[in-house]
C-alpha cells in the first residue's frame, strides 16, 4: 500500500484532513529525502511501533498541543521507541530500556556533569552505540545545551535513518539552538519525521507550531485537528488506572460561554507552583467539539506535564485554573472566559477540585 492510500485509509482522520495532508506530501518527501533510510536499510516502509498505551493520554488532553508555546526543549519523553516485530531493527531497545541498561557504565555519575564526561569518554570508544547518543543528547538537553543535544542526535540519526523519534527531537533541538524558531531545518526534520510516521504526534504538534510562528493559521489548524485526531483514537482504547490521574477537575460551562465557541476554540486548564502568568506545570487540552454545557470533567495524569519528570517534584500548593480559549491558543487572548484560581495542596490532589467558568469574560 502507497502512503496515500495509507492516508486514504486512515480511519481516524476526516476526509479534509485527509485531502490536506495528500496535499502536502509530496513537498514533505522533497523536503526529507536527506533524512530518510539509506542504503544498508530494508527498501521495503520503515515500520515504527506506535506508543504501547500512552496511559497518560487523558479523556481530551493534549499535552503537546501547547509543547512550543511554553517549552520546545523538553525532549520526546517516549524517545526512543523501535520498530515492531517485522521490522528489520526488531531487536533495538527503547530509551527507557537504554537508560536502565547503563547502570554501571561510565556515563553514571553523580551529577549531571559527570554523567555527560562519562557518556562521552563511552561514545568516543564505541561511536555506534546508539543508546549512548540519545542518553548524551538527553543529558544536553536537561542542562540547556541545545546545540550539543542536535549534534548528538544527529549521530543517533546516522544510526538509525528515518527514525521518527529522533528526527522530531532533531527539530526541537534545532528550533531550540537557533532561538525557538522552527523555520528552516527544523521544518525540514519536522518533514522527515511525518514521512516516516504522518501520525507522529510530536511531529503534528511542531508542524502546527512552525505553521503559526509563519503565520499560516489554516495550516496549523489542519495539523491541531490531525493530532487531536490521533490522540482521540488512542484514548479509545485507553483506560487510565487511578494511578495514571493524579487530580480530576471538574469545570461547570454555563450555556451563555459557549456561544462565541468557534471549531478552533478549546477549553484548557492548567496547574501551575503560582497563579497568574507564567509557564504552568501541566496543562490539558479539550478540543471545542467536546464541549457542551454543564460539568465537564477533566483528568490531570503526569503525561500533561510540560516537562518530564515533572509529577516527581510537585511544590506543597498548587494552583488550579480553567480558561475557555475563543482562539484555541494557550496564551490569553480577547474573548477568553476564566475561572478564579482555586489552591490545592499537594497532599490533596486526590481529592479533586471544583472549578466554574462566568458566563462572560471579565472586563
Amino acid at each position: 500500500m502507497n502512503r496515500r492510500q495509507e492516508i486514504e485509509a486512515d480511519p481516524t482522520l476526516d476526509a479534509s484532513s485527509k485531502q490536506v495532508l495528500i496535499d502536502n506530501w509530496l513537498t514533505m518527501a522533497s523536503e526529507s529525502k536527506p533524512h530518510m533510510a539509506t542504503a544498508g536499510v530494508s527498501p521495503t516502509r520503515l515500520i515504527w511501533a506506535k506508543p504501547a498505551a500512552m496511559p497518560w493520554l487523558i479523556a481530551g488532553s493534549l499535552g503537546f498541543a501547547v509543547l512550543f508555546t511554553y517549552l520546545i526543549g523538553a525532549m520526546h519523553p517516549g524517545a526512543l521507541k523501535w520498530p515492531e516485530a517485522n521490522s528489520v531493527d526488531a531487536l533495538a531497545p527503547s530509551v527507557d530500556q537504554a537508560v536502565a541498561a547503563s547502570a554501571g557504565h561510565p556515563g553514571d555519575g553523580t551529577n549531571l556533569e559527570d554523567r555527560l564526561a562519562g557518556l562521552q569518554a563511552r561514545l568516543a570508544a564505541q561511536p555506534d552505540d546508539l543508546r549512548g547518543w540519545v542518553l548524551l543528547a538527553r543529558t544536553h538537553a536537561s542542562m540547556s545545551n541545545y546545540l550539543e543535544s542536535a549534534n548528538a542526535l544527529k549521530k543517533a540519526l546516522e544510526l538509525t535513518p528515518g527514525h521518527p523519534d529522533i528526527l522530531a527531537d532533531l527539530a526541537d533541538m534545532t528550533a531550540m539552538a537557533q532561538g525557538r524558531q522552527l523555520a528552516g531545518q527544523p521544518e525540514t526534520y519536522i518533514a522527515a519525521a511525518l514521512q516516516s510516521d504522518p501520525r507522529h504526534e510530536k511531529a503534528l504538534a511542531l508542524a502546527a507550531s512552525a505553521a503559526e510562528q509563519a503565520g499560516d493559521q489554516d495550516k496549523a489548524q489542519v495539523y491541531w485537528q490531525l493530532l487531536s485526531q490521533v490522540q482521540q483514537a488512542s484514548l479509545k482504547n485507553t483506560n487510565p488506572t487511578p494511578e495514571e490521574v493524579l487530580t480530576s477537575v471538574n469545570v461547570t460551562i454555563p450555556e451563555a460561554a459557549l456561544k462565541n465557541l468557534r471549531d478552533a476554540s478549546a477549553l484548557f486548564v492548567f496547574l501551575k507552583a503560582q497563579p497568574g502568568p507564567g509557564m504552568p506545570l501541566a496543562v490539558v487540552r479539550v478540543p471545542a467539539s467536546q464541549l457542551a454545557a454543564g460539568e465537564q470533567a477533566v483528568r490531570i495524569g503526569p503525561g500533561d506535564f510540560i516537562q518530564e519528570g515533572g509529577v516527581g517534584n510537585l511544590p506543597d500548593t498548587m494552583h488550579i485554573q480553567a480558561r475557555l480559549s475563543i482562539q484555541g491558543m494557550a496564551q490569553t487572548g480577547a474573548g477568553d472566559i476564566e475561572s478564579a484560581w482555586q489552591t490545592l495542596p499537594r497532599n490533596r490532589l486526590a481529592s479533586g477540585v471544583d472549578l466554574s467558568l462566568p458566563e462572560a469574560p471579565a472586563n
